[in-house]
């Protein structure tokens, strides 16, 4: 197997193959690295190299001969849900809980609960370590989800989704205010050179396409409540649309401002998935999420600061 690295030139590069293959463990690819089993351009190196843009990564297949992929069911995990038929379920994730493993030892995720419930779950979808799943929400993120049942309905729901089919409105508490009451971001965006799994907005030909429509809903003194409708699905968008801005989403760690989020001592990012559009079988279906007791408790703290 042959990999063409196109990710960030800061990560090691044992690091980075047990991200990219979470049914391993870290030990494993140091191991496999040291042992010439997985080459980088074609050479021995060590495990703790950084990686390059277009660095190159030879690994010997029967290395993973042995594994299979085992996702253990918890039961204590759980779930919210909403709504539910014989095809998929509309669940109100919780702020905190990972959607899948990122490594093998993760059993404190939402898949984990899924396999629990809906045991049968575990063979639908096209990723052994996301059954089900069909799109996702952040950890830190809350609010709807589609959780798919079986096949059939997975590639229904995955078609709808690369057609933009399925309308999905998040609410977020932003820092200042926006020029304009309603409005479209349409920027590109692109994995950011600099820093793992982190995403920024560019002009180059190294972005894809991200649009992300909004409404103001409310105004405060120097924060505001919006809507925000994203027309695509790329990682972090709606946050790295609105940092861009230095429209920061309050309690955003990663995209956000330090600054602001201690002034506010919020614990987590004020985005969440509030409502789910789409048709399915010639029916419409429209759920709504409120604001969870986390939320709405801070919104009326920010309401009085300001």
């Amino acid at each position: 197997m042959q990999i063409l690295f196109k990710d960030t030139g800061k990560i090691r590069f044992d690091k980075w193959l047990a991200y990219k293959f979470p049914e391993k463990s870290r030990e494993f690819f140091n191991h496999n690295i040291k042992n010439g089993k997985i080459l980088l351009n074609k050479i021995i190196v060590k495990p703790s190299i950084k990686l390059q843009i277009n660095d190159e990564i030879d690994i010997d297949d029967k290395i993973f001969e042995q594994f299979k992929v085992e996702l253990l069911p918890n039961k204590t995990i759980k779930l919210k849900i909403v709504f539910e038929n014989d095809d998929f379920a509309i669940i109100d994730k919780p702020a905190g809980l990972l959607v899948h493993p990122v490594k093998a030892d993760d059993n404190n995720t939402l898949v984990n609960a899924l396999i629990h419930k809906w045991p049968k779950i575990i063979n639908v979808g096209d990723d052994p370590l996301r059954p089900g799943i069909v799109h996702r929400l952040d950890k830190d993120t809350s609010g709807l989800m589609i959780i798919v049942k079986n096949q059939l309905a997975f590639k229904s729901f995955k078609i709808k989704f690369q057609n933009h089919k399925v309308q999905k409105i998040y609410m977020a508490l932003i820092y200042g205010k926006l020029k304009n009451k309603s409005g479209t971001i349409n920027t590109p965006i692109a994995r950011s050179k600099n820093k793992f799994n982190h995403r920024k907005i560019t002009l180059d030909n190294s972005g894809k396409e991200a649009i992300t429509d909004y409404e103001v809903i409310k105004e405060f003194e120097k924060t505001s409540l919006i809507k925000a409708y994203p027309k695509t699905g790329r990682t972090h968008q709606i946050r790295v649309h609105l940092s861009s801005m230095s429209n920061y989403i309050i309690g955003d760690n990663e995209y956000g401002s330090s600054r602001i989020n201690k002034k506010y001592n919020i614990t987590r990012q004020f985005l969440h998935s509030t409502e789910l559009i789409f048709d399915y079988k010639r029916e419409k279906y429209h759920f709504i999420s409120k604001l969870p007791k986390d939320l709405s408790t801070w919104l009326k703290q920010f309401e009085q600061v300001d």
